[in-house]
């Protein structure tokens, strides 16, 4: 015989080390899983009339506990899952009030066999005249719950189990070892929101790993480095609150408060002693886009709690840059592992799979996807955050967001263009945070420049290095060369010993190393768009071949049907259905494919990529036969200006010309095309002398204007941004380079 003593089970008898070890391994593999609740409890009326109905509505109907708390679920479907988990199943309840408690038991292997009708499994329903403690007590349950709840305020009330629910589940299904009950707390704290639970607590226990049992505590950090908070109301407005502690306040340079930008709101010396900013803006402006805002409003309102986590601690060549705190990395990264990932929560309960770590739902905003599209570094704006890197909560209610209605097994919400709407929304509230980091980080970038101009010796270290490149080639041309009279001595490469000399030649290059830091984001986004220039020169020949080809075919299929059917039968066609009609159609689609070919073809001529010195006047004459049909066929015209005499010429590149003029004009196509511009479709460029010797240019279209998308003017030359949706589900189509190409190029030569 064993018993159990001391949490582990102990035999009686006289049996052997190795014989009571086996039977005692034995004994742990038998298990009841217990679920407890300090709850409202349930009578028997109430458990025969809604708990063991299927399908009930009663959720529906009375959607507030007598506790006050909204309850979940409404199908009447989910004590089921209690078979998934054993095969018996006996559960106890108590009321407010009374002196005996409801038992309710089944064999779910009564349910198992052919031709079995669920009308013919009974379960038992009882009362008994007993107290839940008494039961606890009976079990050897009362030594195990705890006696008091969390911390709160400071406070840990006493719990009381004189109401409340017990289910005792047994001859479980599964084998539940020790990783099994750590997997259970893991996957419990995300049930949770941190810190917004309010008084719910959840408590795990197992005997065989008593340390990892207790209260599930899924706070985050408190060393996080940005936390957004984000009131979506429900007439439109939201009010966003950014805390920012990823800077070290004491040491931001004075210069920092100083520059031009830092003198908007929002951005003060206070601001940033405070730690945090409050703003509020309406709905419309913040999803910047032309679609109607009713969907969005629709949504109802919810509350957004976004952490955001560095992962690594900055570099002291960093430290000089920006000012930022040091954390502990290994905490961070624990805790992100089960916590991490934006999650939803319906009336303080998780609607999953989303945020699900480990999952494919785990980035359901699709945040991986933005920052691989744009990957410009945190001091450069139009970063986009990585999904790794944040965790986030969404509280939504059963009653004031009734378009997200979750599905009947808790996986998923229902309503997808309903859902679509809510993923936008929640995207532009976290480009909110993600404008506000990387305008902070980009000024003080500035802040530092302003305060660490390049030394006057850091040139002369240049010069240095130079010449001693240049000496040393002499050098070893002179090794290789045939003997010659010593006339002179060999030119040797300059002796850098002095220790001034050497602090200048480091200066210049730890200045190079800076700017090749700079320009790495750069290269990164050229080699992918020189690949697909190098596909498309690759099909140059195939292209040619099927421009030759569609622009003769219709004619050809015109002259073949005639030759095969009589004027008499094709007389007798009605004109809508009449072969040679829809030809014509076709022809017409075959003329827009063969300009687009053409016009491909020009982009990635050889003689486009030869500096030279270009006329203005001749290439904008080359625009107008590029663009001209395309622009005719959409009713656009196009009329260019070179002041005469002029000598308005530019030694460039042809395809930098390209990138500045054709990201102007096709960014002018697609907002002169949109139906609500009835007036007459303009677009103008004119070229004149400016002031410094060089040429002014001033380009014009009578479109609606600048997008809401860019509240502020300069933010159409951001890396990534554009205002370009698809229409159905409002996602970005636009590749947000045409302007910021183009600010490169006019600043790369010289211009501005």
């Amino acid at each position: 015989m064993f018993e159990f003593v001391g949490g582990k089970w102990t035999a009686k008898d006289d049996w052997t080390a190795t014989q009571e070890s086996a039977i005692a391994n034995l004994h742990t593999r038998v298990l009841d899983l217990w679920i407890v609740d300090n709850g409202i409890g349930m009578s028997v009326r109430t458990i025969e009339d809604h708990w063991m109905v299927i399908g009930t509505d009663t959720k529906d109907l009375n959607d507030t506990s007598k506790g006050g708390r909204v309850v979940t679920g409404a199908k009447g479907i989910g004590r089921f899952a209690l078979d998934r988990l054993g095969q018996q199943c006996e559960m106890y309840s108590a009321e407010a009030g009374t002196d005996e408690i409801s038992h309710w038991l089944v064999d779910w292997s009564a349910f198992e066999g052919t031709g079995k009708v669920i009308g013919e499994v009974e379960a038992v329903l009882e009362t008994e005249c007993r107290q839940l403690v008494s039961l606890y007590r009976d079990y050897g349950l009362e030594d195990i719950l705890p006696k008091n709840a969390p911390e709160r305020e400071g406070v840990s009330r006493p719990i009381d189990y004189s109401t409340g629910t017990a289910i005792r589940i047994g001859l479980l299904n599964d084998l539940w070892d020790e990783k099994d009950s750590i997997r259970l707390k893991e996957t419990l704290e995300a049930l949770l929101p941190p810190h917004d639970r309010g008084d719910f607590d959840i408590f795990v226990h197992d005997h065989r790993v008593p340390l990892e049992s207790g209260f599930i505590d899924n706070f985050p950090p408190d060393q996080f480095d940005y936390r957004m908070l984000a009131d979506v109301t429900a007439d439109g407005q939201v009010k966003i609150t950014l805390q920012r502690q990823e800077i070290d306040f004491d040491r931001i340079s004075p210069t920092f408060f100083d520059l031009p930008a830092m003198q908007k709101p929002r951005y003060s010396r206070a601001d940033f002693k405070a730690g945090e900013i409050t703003y509020s803006k309406p709905l419309a402006e913040l999803i910047r886009n032309k679609e109607d805002p009713r969907q969005f409003l629709d949504i109802g309102p919810f509350f957004f709690t976004l952490y955001f986590f560095k992962l690594t601690n900055a570099t002291a060549d960093n430290l000089e840059r920006f000012p930022q705190k040091n954390f502990d990395v290994a905490a961070r990264k624990r805790w992100l592992a089960n916590s991490g990932g934006i999650r939803l929560y319906r009336d303080n309960f998780r609607v999953r799979p989303y945020g699900e770590p480990r999952s494919s739902a785990y980035d359901w905003l699709s945040m991986g996807a933005r920052s691989t599209a744009n990957p410009a570094g945190a001091s450069r704006p139009g970063w986009r955050v990585s999904p790794t890197q944040v965790a986030g909560t969404i509280h939504l209610t059963k009653r004031d967001n009734p378009s997200l209605a979750d599905q009947s097994n808790r996986e998923g919400i229902i309503n997808e263009r309903a859902f679509s709407a809510f993923r936008q929304l929640v995207i532009a509230l976290i480009q909110e945070f993600e404008h506000d980091r990387a305008y902070v980080l980009q000024h003080f970038l500035q802040a530092y420049k302003v305060d660490n101009p390049e030394p006057a010796d850091v040139e002369e270290g240049r010069a240095i290095a130079e010449k001693a490149l240049e000496a040393e080639k002499s050098s070893a041309a002179g090794d290789t060369a045939k003997p010659q009279p010593e006339l002179a001595p060999e030119p040797s490469a300059p002796e850098v010993t002095s220790r001034d000399d050497v602090l200048k030649v480091s200066r210049a290059y730890g200045s190079e190393k800076k700017k090749n830091e700079a320009l790495r984001d750069d290269i990164q986004v050229m080699r992918g768009m020189a690949t697909l220039g190098t596909v498309l020169v690759s099909f140059t020949h195939e292209l040619r071949q099927v421009r030759a080809n569609i622009e003769t075919r219709s004619q050809r299929l015109s002259d073949a049907i005639r030759d095969v059917v009589s004027d008499e039968k094709l007389a007798a066609v009605d004109e809508m259905n009449s072969p040679f009609r829809i030809l014509e159609r076709l022809r017409l689609q075959d003329q827009k494919v063969s300009r687009w070919v053409n016009f491909a073809l020009a982009a990635v001529s050889p003689v486009k990529r030869r500096r030279r010195r270009i006329d203005l006047g001749e290439y904008l004459e080359g625009m107008n036969t590029y663009w001209g049909d395309l622009l005719t066929s959409r009713s656009i015209k196009l009329e260019t200006y070179v002041e005469s005499g002029a000598e308005l010429k530019v030694l460039a590149h042809e395809i930098d010309l390209d990138s500045v003029f054709y990201n102007l004009v096709n960014n002018s196509i697609e907002a002169l095309v949109r139906p609500s511009i009835q007036t007459s479709r303009e677009i103008s460029i004119k070229v004149v002398p400016s002031e410094d010797g060089g040429a002014e240019i001033q380009y014009k279209d009578n479109g609606p204007g600048l997008s809401a998308e860019f509240p502020t003017r300069e933010d159409i030359f951001l890396f990534g941004v554009t205002s370009k949706k698809e229409e159905a589900a409002g996602e970005a189509v636009g590749t947000g380079l045409g302007m910021w190409l183009l600010k490169n190029v006019v600043h790369e030569y010289g211009g501005k």
